[in-house]
């Protein structure tokens, strides 16, 4: 009798270590991926839970304005790195840097075709994790947009976010999930000595699907819109992505987003992502 309680008992662990929010760093459903058209993250909401990781993100973009009296198209692609680190070996507060090394875009506008490289802009983050429950786990953060960015040759462009971001566990075996955020960006660009300023809330909301712990499929949706000075919409953009890791840490995925309103007219995002994530901590 003793033993069929002590595995029932076993079981019943197993299954709440396998539903919890945040658990092993190296799983595939390790948080939302980096989206949308700003530089180096600003505006993508990130995950809720802990890490230490460097990843590389290649992503491209294309605009084609075919309804234009003039025809008009804007291809880009972005080479990002970001290192998320835990501080003071904990899972309650983490840094993370982002920064575009290099920027190519290429612009055709009627028979008028331009293109070149930059560098930047570059991001810097502080998150606080609220908690990590049983089956969910809450973070709010803040980011600050660094003018560093080459493609501006006169003027500057910086900003700070604010944000929370959470996950719920679906299923008794953590095969499901949900997550996703909400942000209040506020950029601020100078150009010829007068400042110009908005109000943007950004929010992202997806679902994902882990069959195996090392894959992991997602589908949502992420939106932003400008509340002041002149209210405005700028996307709604619905996004699937794919993620395999190794035992190892070595992860790789893959992003699609295609927005389908708003003013923002870019027509199709995709990125690659290629990154290395740390152990799970070991317990004090």
């Amino acid at each position: 009798m003793k033993r069929r309680w002590g595995a029932l008992a076993l079981v019943l662990l197993c299954a709440r270590a396998e539903a919890s929010p945040c658990g092993d760093p190296r799983d595939a459903a390790g948080g939302p991926l980096a989206g949308g058209t700003d530089g180096a993250d600003y505006g993508a909401i990130p995950e809720a839970c802990a890490g230490t990781d460097l990843a590389l993100r290649l992503r491209g973009t294309l605009l084609v304005a075919r309804d234009a009296p003039d025809f008009y198209g804007n291809a880009s692609g972005t080479a990002t790195l970001r290192l998320r680190h835990r501080l003071f070996r904990s899972d309650w507060i983490w840094l993370s840097v982002a920064v575009d090394v290099t920027t190519f875009r290429y612009v055709a506008n009627a028979v008028v075709t331009s293109h070149d490289f930059s560098f930047g802009p570059a991001t810097l983050g502080i998150h606080r994790a609220l908690g990590a429950w049983e089956r969910a786990a809450a973070t709010i953060y803040a980011r600050g947009l660094l003018p560093l960015d080459t493609a501006r040759s006169e003027g500057a462009r910086m900003g700070l976010e604010v944000g929370a971001t959470a996950r719920q566990i679906l299923g008794a075996r953590g095969r499901f999930g949900v997550e996703g955020g909400a942000a209040l960006l506020a950029p601020v660009v100078i150009v010829a000595g007068q400042t110009h300023w908005t109000l943007e809330p950004a929010g992202l909301a997806q679902a994902w699907f882990a069959p195996k712990p090392r894959l992991a499929f997602a589908l949502g949706a992420s939106t932003r819109a400008e509340v002041s000075p002149n209210p405005a919409f700028f996307t709604l953009a619905p996004r699937a992505s794919a993620r395999l890791t190794t035992a190892r840490g070595l992860a790789f995925s893959l992003l699609a987003e295609a927005p389908v309103l708003g003013s923002d007219r870019t027509d199709l995002v995709v990125a690659l992502f290629a990154g290395w994530s740390a152990p799970a901590l070991s317990p004090p």
